[in-house]
């Protein structure tokens, strides 16, 4: 039996979950997209297996992803973070090739995704799909470029960076005054590779900002207590913690 094409309901919510989407036609929408499917993934779940291109372009609308190769000792060696509002698997398929890594979810996430085919075919239709997928890129890019201004950094600085990166996804200013700033709490294994230092420097390192204010830790979640000091921090204009 045929897949069942997505009524304009669940357009309408893509589109207001998904920026992506949300600057396209939604008549484009609903004649482009065959299939749209949406899912809850637990923490730890993969998504998206090594060497399989599975057909699908996942857009993240809650939580976090891992993108990550598995060496020969069966150890994940994770290459960079996705988070909501991002796209998994756009580069793989613009480029027609298989997509060489996996994708396994850092905390419990909420995503879409549509067959590769339809993503293509929007690209081919509208400009403005293009355009979102240079924005990507273009922020991607970014992200690079601080990771390679911070080879050389502190393990402090290198901590707090990965903690701004897990947050820089809200669409607002955020208040730390008025607003609770959460962000998952990830393994320390996990933010050890992803910021280049130790296991156990991230624990002390953790602890440090913790014992000066500027975080709190709270089972699965961490808050960020002082926003401001962490940006001047990793930005270079802070005294040492």
């Amino acid at each position: 039996m045929a897949p069942q094409k997505p009524a304009a309901k669940q357009i309408k919510q893509l589109a207001n979950e998904i920026s992506f989407f949300r600057a396209l036609s939604k008549d484009l929408l609903m004649q482009t997209i065959t299939y749209l499917s949406f899912r809850n993934y637990p923490c730890s779940q993969s998504m998206l297996f090594e060497n399989y291109y599975g057909g699908s372009i996942y857009f993240i609308a809650e939580g976090w992803i891992k993108v990550c190769a598995i060496d020969e000792s069966s150890k994940n060696n994770i290459y960079t973070l996705y988070g909501p509002d991002e796209m998994v698997g756009a580069i793989a398929a613009v480029e027609e090739d298989w997509n060489p890594k996996e994708a396994v979810t850092l905390s419990p996430a909420k995503i879409w995704s549509i067959p590769t085919q339809d993503f293509l075919n929007l690209l081919q239709e509208d400009p403005q799909a293009g355009i979102q997928v240079a924005i990507f890129a273009s922020k991607r890019l970014r992200k690079l470029n601080q990771y390679f201004r911070l080879r050389e950094a502190d393990s402090v600085t290198k901590v707090a960076h990965i903690l701004l990166e897990l947050m820089e996804q809200k669409e607002n200013k955020i208040n730390t005054k008025k607003h609770r700033v959460l962000i998952p709490n990830l393994p320390h294994r996990e933010t050890a590779i992803l910021s280049g230092v130790t296991r156990e420097t991230v624990t002390r390192t953790l602890s440090k900002l913790e014992k000066k204010g500027l975080i709190l830790r709270q089972g699965a979640t961490i808050e960020i207590l002082n926003l401001d000091f962490l940006q001047q921090l990793v930005n270079g204009n802070s005294t040492s913690v």
